[in-house]
């Protein structure tokens, strides 16, 4: 993919971008694969509020206060192993600096931040937010399929193993001061861990950890709504609802899913048809070419995606139209990409049925939802549409180059503010899609650190 230029994101201390740049930088974000032609909808700043050292002040002089911030990684997917490219080649995964990444995260979200509010004097006054967040999101795929599976012997590994692995993680995260998570559903999550585990939650006796591994809310349910503010409402949406591995590890593969695949996947089918035991075995994800003479979007019909079903689907359009007629803005969570324009034209990280949850959030949420975070396309990807939502692919930890390098991340902290969305970051490397910068460039230096933070800017109507 190639790199973004410098001036296609503000940085704290830049300008805000026109009208036009804004275009470009949209068209030069999704490359040679996701650019539109489309006119970016014109976004005003109320007239009482304007923008320096990349937050919003008001016009007495004041700096508004955040509703609500949060953490945000995906795809830590750590595995105890050596580096080594992916299954097609086309990237080195660095799995145990993962675990770097996370330690960084963690002490960059710790962060004790200080806002200003007015007191009952009409003077200012200064409250201290603990742990810099209000909640922290893991856009999901925590820990590798070969911490389930040795692909070299084709067998599964002792659950224990990955147990041991996802205590490596949690004990990072268990660091954190905020103690409120979101774990979202990922394919690497189904590939360790049973549908009943994720939704009770996954411990491990020897884990020294007390955050439990839950990727659902209290009720047990996958997919949900979070309400952070009275004005703002959270969905977390579950992209394995349909899925071959919707029951999770060693549960057997979905056998209705399965036929769904084998429909728009000829070589998936061949491959079923000569391994018949593949419902038992679970072995399809990284064992046969299944791109072979796929084209387009089309890429999206393989093992390791899935797609949202018709209840879950209802669930969406109810609560979009509740949020329009209640005037709330929303902010989604799906680890598979919801729109084709942020993938690499080949639709290899797109959800199933992307159609229908796009044509949702466009008709129903009318421009309401105000940004979609996904993850599972590591290289990341960014993309705005004409009703104005953003949709953000978070980049892997596991693509991070050494930290002496300057690069701390992939991870942010989001700011949700009256008037923008402020996601305040690092990237994977200079290369980044969603935070570039050019090396010996001057930004903002992160408080304590010589870490230089990046910020990408969704201005709300």
């Amino acid at each position: 993919m190639k790199p973004i230029a410098r001036n296609c994101m503000q940085t704290i201390l830049s300008r805000t971008l026109t009208k036009h740049q804004k275009q470009n930088a949209m068209i030069q974000a999704n490359s040679v694969h996701a650019g539109t032609n489309k006119e970016e909808p014109a976004h005003k700043s109320k007239e009482d509020v304007n923008i320096r050292d990349g937050h919003d002040w008001n016009k007495d002089g004041s700096k508004q206060q955040p509703l609500f911030k949060f953490g945000l990684l995906a795809d830590i997917q750590y595995c105890d192993v050596d580096d080594r490219a992916n299954f097609s080649g086309s990237q080195i995964r660095r799995y145990r600096n993962a675990l770097n990444v996370v330690k960084n995260a963690i002490e960059h979200f710790n962060k004790d931040d200080d806002d200003d509010f007015e007191d009952d004097d009409g003077g200012k006054a200064k409250k201290k937010r603990v742990g810099g967040v209000d909640f922290i999101v893991h856009n999901g795929d925590i820990i590798d399929h070969q911490c389930a599976f040795d692909f070299e012997l084709d067998e599964f590994r002792p659950k224990e193993e990955g147990r041991r692995q996802l205590s490596d993680v949690m004990e990072i995260l268990d660091r954190a001061k905020c103690r409120k998570f979101i774990f979202t559903v990922g394919n690497h999550e189904l590939y360790n861990f049973t549908k009943e585990e994720l939704r009770e939650g996954v411990r491990c006796e020897k884990g020294k950890y007390k955050l439990a591994f839950k990727c659902a809310n209290a009720d047990g349910d996958m997919y949900y709504v979070e309400k952070p503010h009275e004005k703002w409402k959270v969905i977390v949406l579950n992209p394995y609802d349909v899925s071959i591995y919707s029951n999770g590890r060693e549960q057997g593969l979905d056998v209705k899913a399965l036929e769904l695949l084998r429909k728009n996947n000829p070589n998936a089918d061949k491959w079923c048809e000569e391994n018949p035991e593949v419902v038992q075995t679970e072995r399809m994800s990284g064992t046969f070419p299944y791109f072979k003479d796929l084209e387009g979007l089309n890429g999206r019909w393989v093992p390791f995606n899935g797609g949202v079903g018709e209840q879950q689907l209802e669930f969406l359009r109810k609560e979009l139209k509740s949020s329009n007629e209640r005037n709330e803005k929303v902010l989604i969570f799906c680890h598979l990409l919801v729109h084709p324009k942020t993938t690499s034209g080949t639709g290899r990280t797109l959800l199933w049925n992307y159609d229908e949850v796009l044509s949702i959030i466009q008709n129903v949420g009318n421009g309401c939802v105000k940004c979609v975070f996904s993850g599972h396309q590591h290289e990341g990807g960014v993309h705005v549409d004409e009703f104005g939502t953003h949709f953000v692919v978070l980049e892997s930890p596991m693509l991070a180059s050494d930290e002496d390098k300057g690069h701390p991340g992939p991870f942010c902290v989001v700011e949700v503010n009256e008037n923008s969305v402020l996601m305040k970051g690092f990237g994977r490397s200079f290369e980044s899609h969603l935070f570039p910068y050019e090396e010996g460039k001057s930004f903002v230096v992160d408080r304590g650190s010589e870490r230089e933070i990046l910020e990408y800017r969704i201005d709300l109507k």
